[in-house]
Protein backbone atom coordinates (compact mmCIF):
# COMPACT_ATOMS: atom_id res chain seq x y z
CA UNK A 1 0.00 0.00 0.00
CA UNK A 2 2.15 3.35 -0.96
CA UNK A 3 1.23 6.79 -0.13
CA UNK A 4 2.56 9.77 -2.09
CA UNK A 5 2.35 13.36 -1.40
CA UNK A 6 4.96 15.94 -3.69
CA UNK A 7 5.30 19.07 -3.74
CA UNK A 8 6.90 21.52 -6.91
CA UNK A 9 9.74 24.06 -5.92
CA UNK A 10 6.70 26.51 -7.08
CA UNK A 11 4.23 25.26 -4.54
CA UNK A 12 1.87 23.49 -6.46
CA UNK A 13 0.34 20.14 -4.33
CA UNK A 14 -0.64 16.61 -6.01
CA UNK A 15 -1.63 13.76 -4.29
CA UNK A 16 -1.54 10.12 -5.06
CA UNK A 17 -4.44 8.17 -4.47
CA UNK A 18 -3.57 5.23 -2.23
CA UNK A 19 -3.41 1.81 -3.44
CA UNK A 20 -6.27 -0.59 -2.11
CA UNK A 21 -4.91 -3.41 -0.78
CA UNK A 22 -7.05 -6.33 0.79
CA UNK A 23 -6.16 -7.35 4.47
CA UNK A 24 -4.44 -10.62 5.22
CA UNK A 25 -5.01 -13.25 6.87
CA UNK A 26 -3.91 -14.33 10.01
CA UNK A 27 -1.12 -16.75 9.86
CA UNK A 28 2.05 -17.35 11.55
CA UNK A 29 5.28 -15.72 10.84
CA UNK A 30 8.86 -15.42 11.08
CA UNK A 31 11.02 -12.18 11.23
CA UNK A 32 14.36 -12.73 9.77
CA UNK A 33 16.30 -10.65 12.85
CA UNK A 34 19.98 -10.98 13.39
CA UNK A 35 21.46 -9.28 16.40
CA UNK A 36 24.59 -7.24 16.18
CA UNK A 37 27.15 -5.61 18.80
CA UNK A 38 26.80 -8.31 21.55
CA UNK A 39 30.31 -8.36 23.60
CA UNK A 40 31.17 -11.82 24.35
CA UNK A 41 32.63 -10.12 28.25
CA UNK A 42 29.26 -8.48 29.01
CA UNK A 43 27.31 -11.59 28.38
CA UNK A 44 28.82 -14.18 29.97
CA UNK A 45 27.37 -14.92 32.94
CA UNK A 46 25.78 -18.19 35.50
CA UNK A 47 22.66 -16.09 35.53
CA UNK A 48 20.01 -13.56 33.59
CA UNK A 49 17.95 -10.72 35.18
CA UNK A 50 15.72 -8.91 32.84
CA UNK A 51 14.94 -5.63 34.96
CA UNK A 52 12.37 -4.80 32.03
CA UNK A 53 11.10 -5.14 28.76
CA UNK A 54 9.72 -2.02 26.65
CA UNK A 55 7.95 -2.73 23.81
CA UNK A 56 7.59 0.83 22.05
CA UNK A 57 4.31 0.93 19.26
CA UNK A 58 4.73 3.60 16.85
CA UNK A 59 1.44 5.10 16.43
CA UNK A 60 1.69 8.05 13.85
CA UNK A 61 4.63 9.19 10.97
CA UNK A 62 5.06 12.68 9.56
CA UNK A 63 7.31 12.85 6.27
CA UNK A 64 7.79 16.83 5.69
CA UNK A 65 9.94 17.92 2.77
CA UNK A 66 10.49 22.12 2.12
CA UNK A 67 11.35 23.33 -1.17
CA UNK A 68 11.30 27.25 0.01
CA UNK A 69 9.57 29.82 1.43
CA UNK A 70 5.51 28.66 0.92
CA UNK A 71 6.32 25.21 -0.94
CA UNK A 72 6.42 22.30 1.61
CA UNK A 73 5.00 18.90 1.44
CA UNK A 74 3.63 16.92 4.42
CA UNK A 75 1.99 13.45 4.83
CA UNK A 76 0.76 12.54 7.85
CA UNK A 77 -0.58 8.90 9.21
CA UNK A 78 -1.78 7.36 12.32
CA UNK A 79 -2.59 3.86 13.21
CA UNK A 80 -6.53 3.45 14.23
CA UNK A 81 -7.52 -0.06 15.95
CA UNK A 82 -4.95 -0.72 18.84
CA UNK A 83 -5.98 0.16 22.30
CA UNK A 84 -3.49 0.35 25.15
CA UNK A 85 -5.39 -2.43 27.00
CA UNK A 86 -4.17 -4.66 24.07
CA UNK A 87 -0.99 -3.02 23.86
CA UNK A 88 -0.16 -3.57 27.16
CA UNK A 89 -1.53 -7.16 26.86
CA UNK A 90 0.23 -7.70 24.17
CA UNK A 91 3.65 -6.28 25.86
CA UNK A 92 3.47 -8.50 29.18
CA UNK A 93 2.99 -11.58 26.49
CA UNK A 94 6.09 -10.65 24.62
CA UNK A 95 8.23 -10.14 28.74
CA UNK A 96 6.54 -13.61 29.47
CA UNK A 97 7.76 -15.14 26.08
CA UNK A 98 11.42 -14.06 26.20
CA UNK A 99 11.48 -15.52 29.72
CA UNK A 100 10.30 -19.13 28.51
CA UNK A 101 12.40 -18.68 25.49
CA UNK A 102 15.66 -18.33 27.59
CA UNK A 103 14.54 -20.85 30.37
CA UNK A 104 13.84 -23.60 27.27
CA UNK A 105 17.50 -22.64 26.05
CA UNK A 106 19.11 -23.89 29.62
CA UNK A 107 19.51 -19.88 30.26
CA UNK A 108 19.28 -19.52 34.52
CA UNK A 109 17.16 -16.65 35.48
CA UNK A 110 16.58 -14.87 38.55
CA UNK A 111 13.00 -14.72 39.42
CA UNK A 112 10.65 -11.52 38.55
CA UNK A 113 10.16 -10.20 42.01
CA UNK A 114 13.97 -10.71 42.95
CA UNK A 115 15.14 -9.08 39.71
CA UNK A 116 12.17 -5.86 40.61
CA UNK A 117 13.57 -5.93 43.54
CA UNK A 118 17.52 -5.40 42.50
CA UNK A 119 15.97 -2.25 40.23
CA UNK A 120 14.13 -0.88 42.58
CA UNK A 121 17.44 -0.76 45.26
CA UNK A 122 19.56 0.92 42.74
CA UNK A 123 17.16 4.03 42.45
CA UNK A 124 16.53 2.92 39.05
CA UNK A 125 13.12 4.60 38.26
CA UNK A 126 10.33 3.38 37.39
CA UNK A 127 8.04 4.98 34.36
CA UNK A 128 5.38 6.22 35.90
CA UNK A 129 2.10 4.80 34.77
CA UNK A 130 4.27 2.18 33.07
CA UNK A 131 3.26 3.89 30.14
CA UNK A 132 4.60 6.98 27.55
CA UNK A 133 2.28 7.99 25.13
CA UNK A 134 3.43 10.79 22.61
CA UNK A 135 2.28 12.44 19.51
CA UNK A 136 4.04 13.99 16.57
CA UNK A 137 6.13 16.81 18.53
CA UNK A 138 6.76 19.94 17.02
CA UNK A 139 10.25 21.15 15.06
CA UNK A 140 11.45 22.98 12.32
CA UNK A 141 12.52 21.62 9.04
CA UNK A 142 15.13 22.34 6.73
CA UNK A 143 15.03 19.81 3.98
CA UNK A 144 13.28 16.92 4.74
CA UNK A 145 12.31 15.10 8.27
CA UNK A 146 10.65 12.31 9.60
CA UNK A 147 8.85 12.45 13.01
CA UNK A 148 7.05 9.94 14.98
CA UNK A 149 4.24 9.56 18.26
CA UNK A 150 4.51 6.09 19.97
CA UNK A 151 3.04 4.26 22.78
CA UNK A 152 5.57 2.59 25.38
CA UNK A 153 5.18 0.00 27.87
CA UNK A 154 6.43 -2.21 30.20
CA UNK A 155 5.65 -5.32 31.91
CA UNK A 156 3.25 -5.74 34.83
CA UNK A 157 6.11 -7.78 36.45
CA UNK A 158 8.64 -5.46 35.27
CA UNK A 159 7.55 -2.27 34.98
CA UNK A 160 9.44 0.23 32.24
CA UNK A 161 12.31 2.36 33.30
CA UNK A 162 12.87 5.69 32.67
CA UNK A 163 16.46 6.10 31.83
CA UNK A 164 16.05 3.57 29.38
CA UNK A 165 13.13 4.66 27.75
CA UNK A 166 14.11 4.02 23.57
CA UNK A 167 11.78 6.97 21.57
CA UNK A 168 13.08 9.25 23.41
CA UNK A 169 16.45 8.70 22.76
CA UNK A 170 16.26 7.97 19.09
CA UNK A 171 17.60 3.99 19.68
CA UNK A 172 19.73 5.09 23.01
CA UNK A 173 22.40 7.22 20.69
CA UNK A 174 24.84 10.00 22.18
CA UNK A 175 23.52 11.48 25.95
CA UNK A 176 20.71 9.36 25.83
CA UNK A 177 22.98 6.37 25.58
CA UNK A 178 25.43 7.89 28.33
CA UNK A 179 22.10 8.50 30.72
CA UNK A 180 21.68 4.26 29.71
CA UNK A 181 25.01 3.28 30.77
CA UNK A 182 25.12 5.59 34.04
CA UNK A 183 21.28 4.33 35.23
CA UNK A 184 22.17 0.25 34.79
CA UNK A 185 25.88 0.93 36.34
CA UNK A 186 23.73 1.63 39.78
CA UNK A 187 23.17 -2.19 39.29
CA UNK A 188 26.11 -2.97 39.83
CA UNK A 189 27.17 -2.63 43.43
CA UNK A 190 23.79 -4.01 44.64
CA UNK A 191 23.80 -6.83 42.75
CA UNK A 192 27.23 -7.39 44.90
CA UNK A 193 25.63 -6.89 48.13
CA UNK A 194 22.90 -9.59 46.71
CA UNK A 195 25.02 -12.23 46.04
CA UNK A 196 24.01 -11.55 42.10
CA UNK A 197 27.13 -10.42 40.86
CA UNK A 198 27.26 -13.06 38.50
CA UNK A 199 23.97 -12.28 36.63
CA UNK A 200 23.88 -10.18 33.41
CA UNK A 201 20.96 -8.07 33.33
CA UNK A 202 19.36 -7.42 29.97
CA UNK A 203 16.98 -4.87 29.16
CA UNK A 204 14.94 -5.24 25.71
CA UNK A 205 13.42 -2.41 23.96
CA UNK A 206 11.70 -3.36 20.90
CA UNK A 207 9.89 -1.10 18.59
CA UNK A 208 7.29 -1.75 16.55
CA UNK A 209 6.01 0.51 13.04
CA UNK A 210 3.01 0.44 10.86
CA UNK A 211 4.54 2.46 8.08
CA UNK A 212 7.84 2.84 6.05
CA UNK A 213 7.88 6.60 5.46
CA UNK A 214 10.57 9.03 3.42
CA UNK A 215 11.21 12.54 2.61
CA UNK A 216 13.14 13.86 -0.39
CA UNK A 217 14.94 16.57 -0.26
CA UNK A 218 14.42 19.52 -2.44
CA UNK A 219 16.59 19.99 -5.28
CA UNK A 220 17.93 23.02 -7.46
CA UNK A 221 16.52 24.42 -10.39
CA UNK A 222 12.84 23.78 -9.65
CA UNK A 223 13.13 19.82 -8.59
CA UNK A 224 10.46 18.64 -7.18
CA UNK A 225 10.21 17.95 -3.34
CA UNK A 226 8.26 14.78 -2.00
CA UNK A 227 7.45 12.10 0.68
CA UNK A 228 5.65 9.11 0.62
CA UNK A 229 5.23 6.28 2.25
CA UNK A 230 4.26 2.41 2.26
CA UNK A 231 2.12 0.59 4.67
CA UNK A 232 4.28 -1.82 6.43
CA UNK A 233 4.68 -3.91 9.91
CA UNK A 234 8.42 -3.95 11.14
CA UNK A 235 11.05 -4.26 13.77
CA UNK A 236 13.15 -1.69 13.53
CA UNK A 237 16.88 -1.62 14.19
CA UNK A 238 16.17 0.50 16.94
CA UNK A 239 15.52 -2.31 18.86
CA UNK A 240 18.21 -2.13 21.43
CA UNK A 241 18.87 -4.11 24.18
CA UNK A 242 20.60 -2.69 26.86
CA UNK A 243 22.84 -5.53 29.14
CA UNK A 244 24.93 -4.98 32.12
CA UNK A 245 27.10 -7.49 33.80
CA UNK A 246 28.18 -6.36 37.32
CA UNK A 247 31.91 -6.55 38.56
CA UNK A 248 34.19 -7.34 41.76
CA UNK A 249 34.31 -3.67 42.04
CA UNK A 250 32.87 -0.17 40.39
CA UNK A 251 29.68 -0.15 38.13
CA UNK A 252 30.74 -3.11 36.30
CA UNK A 253 30.63 -3.63 32.27
CA UNK A 254 27.80 -2.21 30.19
CA UNK A 255 27.55 -3.14 26.59
CA UNK A 256 24.49 -4.31 24.41
CA UNK A 257 23.14 -5.23 20.77
CA UNK A 258 19.94 -4.67 18.20
CA UNK A 259 18.70 -5.66 14.86
CA UNK A 260 21.36 -5.12 11.92
CA UNK A 261 18.22 -3.77 9.92
CA UNK A 262 14.72 -2.68 10.12
CA UNK A 263 13.04 -6.05 8.79
CA UNK A 264 9.66 -5.52 7.26
CA UNK A 265 6.70 -8.55 6.82
CA UNK A 266 4.62 -8.33 3.65
CA UNK A 267 1.29 -8.99 4.75
CA UNK A 268 -0.99 -6.21 4.44
CA UNK A 269 -3.14 -5.75 7.54
CA UNK A 270 -4.49 -2.20 7.25
CA UNK A 271 -6.58 0.37 5.02
CA UNK A 272 -6.19 3.91 4.71
CA UNK A 273 -8.90 6.53 5.12
CA UNK A 274 -7.58 9.75 3.48
CA UNK A 275 -7.81 12.47 5.87
CA UNK A 276 -9.30 10.24 8.43
CA UNK A 277 -7.15 11.39 11.23
CA UNK A 278 -6.45 14.04 13.34
CA UNK A 279 -2.28 15.10 13.21
CA UNK A 280 -0.29 17.44 14.49
CA UNK A 281 -0.13 20.36 11.54
CA UNK A 282 2.86 22.52 13.28
CA UNK A 283 4.68 24.29 15.83
CA UNK A 284 1.85 26.76 16.27
CA UNK A 285 -1.05 23.82 17.59
CA UNK A 286 -1.23 22.14 20.85
CA UNK A 287 0.14 18.47 20.76
CA UNK A 288 -2.04 16.49 23.36
CA UNK A 289 -3.12 12.85 22.96
CA UNK A 290 -6.29 11.19 23.78
CA UNK A 291 -6.41 7.86 26.49
CA UNK A 292 -6.03 5.66 22.94
CA UNK A 293 -2.79 8.16 22.27
CA UNK A 294 -4.48 9.28 18.54
CA UNK A 295 -3.55 13.32 18.58
CA UNK A 296 -6.19 15.56 18.89
CA UNK A 297 -5.79 18.84 16.87
CA UNK A 298 -7.16 20.89 13.81
CA UNK A 299 -5.42 19.49 10.74
CA UNK A 300 -6.06 16.13 9.57
CA UNK A 301 -3.72 13.37 8.09
CA UNK A 302 -4.49 9.97 7.16
CA UNK A 303 -6.30 7.03 9.39
CA UNK A 304 -4.59 3.19 8.83
CA UNK A 305 -7.52 1.21 10.10
CA UNK A 306 -5.57 -1.69 11.75
CA UNK A 307 -6.73 -5.19 10.79
CA UNK A 308 -6.96 -6.29 14.82
CA UNK A 309 -6.38 -10.18 14.63
CA UNK A 310 -3.90 -9.78 11.39
CA UNK A 311 -1.94 -7.17 13.58
CA UNK A 312 -1.84 -8.42 16.52
CA UNK A 313 -0.91 -11.93 14.89
CA UNK A 314 2.16 -10.18 13.25
CA UNK A 315 2.83 -8.42 16.78
CA UNK A 316 3.04 -11.78 18.10
CA UNK A 317 5.25 -13.21 15.96
CA UNK A 318 7.82 -10.24 15.62
CA UNK A 319 8.16 -10.20 19.70
CA UNK A 320 8.84 -14.06 19.18
CA UNK A 321 11.28 -13.83 16.16
CA UNK A 322 12.82 -11.30 18.25
CA UNK A 323 13.43 -12.90 21.45
CA UNK A 324 14.29 -15.69 19.64
CA UNK A 325 17.41 -13.31 18.09
CA UNK A 326 18.07 -12.60 21.86
CA UNK A 327 18.53 -16.35 23.16
CA UNK A 328 20.50 -16.88 20.12
CA UNK A 329 22.88 -13.95 20.89
CA UNK A 330 23.41 -14.42 24.72
CA UNK A 331 24.07 -18.58 24.15
CA UNK A 332 26.88 -17.62 20.69
CA UNK A 333 28.17 -15.73 24.20
CA UNK A 334 28.60 -18.85 26.39
CA UNK A 335 30.91 -21.01 27.05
Amino acid sequence: MTLTRRTLATGALALGAASAVPFGAARAETFDIRMTGQHRGVLRGAGFAIPTYHVNFVTSQQATSVAGIGARTRLAVVMVGPDQALMRRLTNDAYADLRAQMEAAGLALVSADETRALVRASGMAELPGNREIAGIGPGVTIGSSIRKGWATFGPDAAPALTPLLNMRGAGQTGFAAIGAIAATGALGPVARQRGMADKVALAPSLVLDFARMDAQRPGMFGRAASVGGNIAFGVLAASKVTAHKPAAAGPGTPGGFAPRADVFSPTPFASVVEGGAAVRAGPSFSDTTDDNYLSVQRARGDAVMIDLPVWEGLVRDAFRSYNAAIVAAVRSMQG
